[in-house]
Order: C-alpha cells, then sequence, then structure tokens
C-alpha cells in the first residue's frame, strides 16, 4: 500500500488531497519499478510540507481504545479517569496517563485505535456500504510528546533524566518524516473491511 499526498492545496479551505494506492508485493520488489531519479521537488511554501527521506523499523506494539463517550464501557472509562487523577495528584505533571502515555502511541503506525485528542470520537462508517472502517493507517507528525514520551525508544533516551528531558537527538528523533497534518493532529487513513476498493476516509483528529 501506498499512500501519496499532493503538496499544494485544495479549495478555499486549504484542504489536502490523498490517494491511497494499492500494489501487488511482487511488483514492488522489482527494481526496474523504482524511479531512476528523485521527482523535481515543486515550490512549497513551508518546510513542513516535504518529508524527510527516512526508513521504517516496524515494532509490534499493544494499543488499547481512546477512553472517552462510548469507545469503552462507562465503568471502566470511570476507573480509568480515577487512576489518571490518583496520578497527577501522586507525580505532578509527569505522571503517566492512559490516553497518551498507555493506550496508543505517537507518530506513524498501522492498525490499532485512532486518537481522538482534538474531535472526540467519531463513527467512521463507509460512503458506499455504511459499514463501520477500520483503521488502516495513522500518520503523525510527531514520534514523541509530553503526554506519551513513555513510548520513546531506550535507544533515544537519557535513561539519567526523567520524562522528556530524557529524549535524545532533538527535532531529528521528535519529528523524523518533518510532516504536519494539521496543528497537533494526525492523519487517520480508513478502509472498509467489507470491499477494499471502496473509497477510504481521511480524517483528522
Amino acid at each position: 500500500m501506498q499512500l501519496f499526498r499532493c503538496p499544494l492545496t485544495h479549495s478555499p479551505y486549504l484542504e489536502r488531497r490523498y490517494l491511497l494506492q494499492w500494489r501487488q508485493a511482487a511488483q514492488t520488489e522489482r527494481t526496474d519499478h523504482f524511479l531512476a531519479a528523485a521527482p523535481e521537488v515543486p515550490l512549497l511554501p513551508w518546510e513542513a510540507e516535504l518529508p524527510e527521506p527516512c526508513v521504517v523499523h516496524p515494532e509490534e506494539v499493544d494499543t488499547y481504545p481512546w477512553a472517552e463517550d462510548d469507545t469503552l464501557p462507562s465503568a471502566l472509562i470511570a476507573r480509568i479517569d480515577a487512576w489518571d487523577d490518583a496520578q497527577t495528584a501522586e507525580s505532578g505533571r509527569d505522571a503517566p496517563n492512559y490516553q497518551g502515555a498507555l493506550s496508543i502511541p505517537p507518530g506513524w503506525r498501522v492498525g490499532g485505535f485512532p486518537s481522538w485528542a482534538s474531535t472526540g470520537p467519531m463513527d467512521i462508517r463507509c460512503a458506499s456500504c455504511v459499514a463501520p472502517m477500520w483503521l488502516l493507517l495513522t500518520a503523525g507528525g510527531d514520534e514523541m510528546d509530553p503526554d506519551s514520551h513513555s513510548w520513546m525508544p531506550l535507544e533515544d533516551r537519557d535513561l539519567s533524566l526523567q520524562g522528556m528531558a530524557s529524549g535524545r537527538g532533538g527535532q531529528s528523533v521528535a519529528q523524523p518524516t518533518r510532516l504536519r497534518f494539521g496543528r497537533d493532529r494526525d492523519l487517520h487513513v480508513f478502509t472498509c473491511p467489507t470491499d477494499p476498493g471502496h473509497p477510504p476516509q481521511w480524517v483528522l483528529s
């Protein structure tokens, strides 16, 4: 699967346009299908519009649903909120919390659960068959932030320090792709589980 993003904005609302392209794995492994030279970079108004060349080192982690509204049973959400309050009372602002430190990692990820930090939970349904859509991919601007420093890889930490102060590598580690998807937002790509040919949906949250 490839995700393409137009480097320009569209309409009076400065909308982004994306394209999801499915390919056969055997075809992508043929070197004669690769570009011989990088495409010419268009003139862009902001540096964050041009991705930084980088590679992905996949890592499997357990994720858990966003705890708000009816994403989890109300009694469980109440227990989570009480636990968060107790952690803050004991350790202050650097205390771990369920939403940022335990449930959903920041950055780029495949599958799992969407973070609804900016919008609140949304019911995403297929425009073709009304089936509940599945989260395929999340593209995030940052790989770590003050609320999610618990997900920071050990190799990027100074173990003698705590919290975000322990981060090493600066911007290249915290924001390796250099891309932004709106102010403190993630781009969620949802697909239809009944037919992958149905149009995907793009959600900023």
